[in-house]
């Protein structure tokens, strides 16, 4: 980025210059235009924006909870409110990345699927609430692991930028989703062997026929231990390929070992 005032250039976006101290507005961003409040401070619409979000869906949460989960209006104030915000950002933000966005839609894709668990029924079609857990999360996860490891390796020598907090954080979300879902089964399928009535969660439900696994179970336990084992085997590799990339960065900076 160039600063218009003094003709100062560096290789990263910033809002006031490094060396004159003239501000920059991002264009590209409407979300990151600043507000002046007062003399002294100032602050983005995008904090401004999330903020009235989050509350927003605080409410929903509250009012929810008022009629005992029967509407699902904390799904619905989660798709609404956080979908719009999504879609927002990335049609007005013309200099984000796709890894960038890839990993923003599974983010809010996951979160949406995960509530769907709890406070989401469709009678007549099927439950949500067993058919989230046993095959939509986990296959998803599974796509999207796929498409992520796909558009890492199409990066290779561009100039594409990495956010590896941000990756990271995705990653052992998906980790954790997976790791518990596995759990579950797990004890599920352990009451099930054991010919107890009413396992805990709603795996059962899928069912048995004469002590044989139907179908549905053998699918749904193929994706859950799929969804497991790629989801864990992605974080670790990333953070190998992580540990590597920070080691030549410092040895980049400071050199090799001294004789």
């Amino acid at each position: 980025m160039k600063c218009s005032k003094c003709g100062f250039i560096s290789n990263r976006d910033f809002y006031r210059c490094p060396y004159c101290g003239q501000t920059h507005e991002d264009d590209t961003d409407l979300l990151k235009t600043r507000l002046n409040i007062g003399s002294n401070f100032s602050v983005q619409i995008r904090t401004i924006v999330i903020a009235l979000v989050c509350n927003i869906f605080g409410l929903s949460v509250l009012l929810d909870w008022y009629f005992d989960f029967a509407y699902s209006i904390t799904l619905w104030s989660f798709i609404i409110n956080f979908g719009s915000l999504l879609l927002f950002d990335l049609i007005t933000n013309k200099k984000r990345n796709v890894i960038s966005i890839i990993e923003r839609i599974d983010l809010f894709i996951v979160a949406a699927l995960l509530l769907c668990c709890p406070l989401l029924r469709i009678e007549g079609v099927f439950d949500f609430r067993i058919y989230t857990p046993t095959f939509i999360i986990p296959g998803f996860i599974i796509i999207a692991t796929l498409v992520s490891t796909i558009l890492l390796f199409k990066r290779q020598g561009t100039n594409t930028k990495l956010r590896p907090l941000w990756t990271e954080l995705l990653l052992i979300f998906h980790v954790l989703i997976t790791t518990l879902n596995f759990i579950f089964f797990l004890i599920n399928k352990y009451c099930v062997a054991n010919g107890v009535a009413n396992p805990p969660f709603a795996y059962y439900m899928l069912g048995m026929t004469s002590g044989n696994p139907t179908l549905l179970y053998t699918i749904s336990e193929i994706l859950i231990y799929a969804s497991f084992g790629l989801s864990l085997i992605y974080l670790i590799n990333y953070n190998i390929i992580l540990v590597g990339f920070i080691a030549r960065k410092v040895k980049n900076i400071y050199g090799g070992p001294r004789d």
